[in-house]
């Protein structure tokens, strides 16, 4: 599992890396003889990687106990620049232990988020988002079982020197009212999500 992840990074980056090269030789100066480009449509596109977090901690080696049990690697596109829809899709896995076994279930997640650029400082923004996610479980070979689940996601996020991303995000617990889960929120159970990421044009 360890080499399937490292693969699909490799393969995220790679491609975001060649897109951001392909990008940067396209871009002409403007002199007398090349006429000014249009401006760029407002499209970002690059990897996110992150986990759930079982709790709220500040200690790195804690977040690394808790990625070394689930973590999700994927890829998000972004249309639009103070509005803007950002589709997202990753590969998730979860580990849990079971009586003396570890058990470990892998996912296909599919956020689709709406979010709103509140602040943007040029090199620090600020962003709200929220959406819909689908989730599609796999079975131990990675072929889709046809177990399939909605859940809601509702978060904020910071944009740094325009292409590093990160957003902390809760899932809504279906059955229970807003003002419910507010009250009921603890620490030691968050149910909240962090990815970072990169945004690549």
């Amino acid at each position: 599992m360890k080499t399937k992840f490292f693969l699909l990074c490799l393969f995220l980056v790679s491609f975001s890396v060649i897109g951001y090269a392909q990008d940067e030789t396209t871009t002409t100066t403007t002199t007398e003889t090349t006429p000014a480009q249009k401006p760029k449509p407002k499209i970002w596109f690059g990897p996110r990687f992150g986990l759930d977090l079982s709790h709220f901690t500040y200690d790195v080696n804690n977040i690394k106990n808790q990625l070394g049990n689930n973590y999700q690697a994927g890829i998000m596109l972004q249309f639009g620049e103070k509005l803007y829809l950002q589709p997202e899709a990753y590969y998730a896995s979860y580990k849990s232990a079971t009586g003396a076994a570890d058990s470990t279930k892998n996912f296909v997640k599919v956020p689709v988020l709406v979010g709103l650029r509140f602040l943007n400082l040029g090199l620090f923004s600020l962003h709200l988002m929220g959406g819909p996610q689908f989730s599609f479980q796999l079975d131990k070979k990675d072929n889709f079982t046809g177990i399939q689940t909605l859940s809601w996601q509702v978060g904020a996020g910071a944009d740094i020197l325009g292409f590093i991303t990160a957003d902390l995000r809760y899932t809504v617990q279906p059955g229970q009212t807003i003002s419910t889960q507010v009250q009921n929120f603890s620490l030691n159970s968050t149910g909240l999500n962090l990815t970072v990421g990169l945004k690549l044009r």
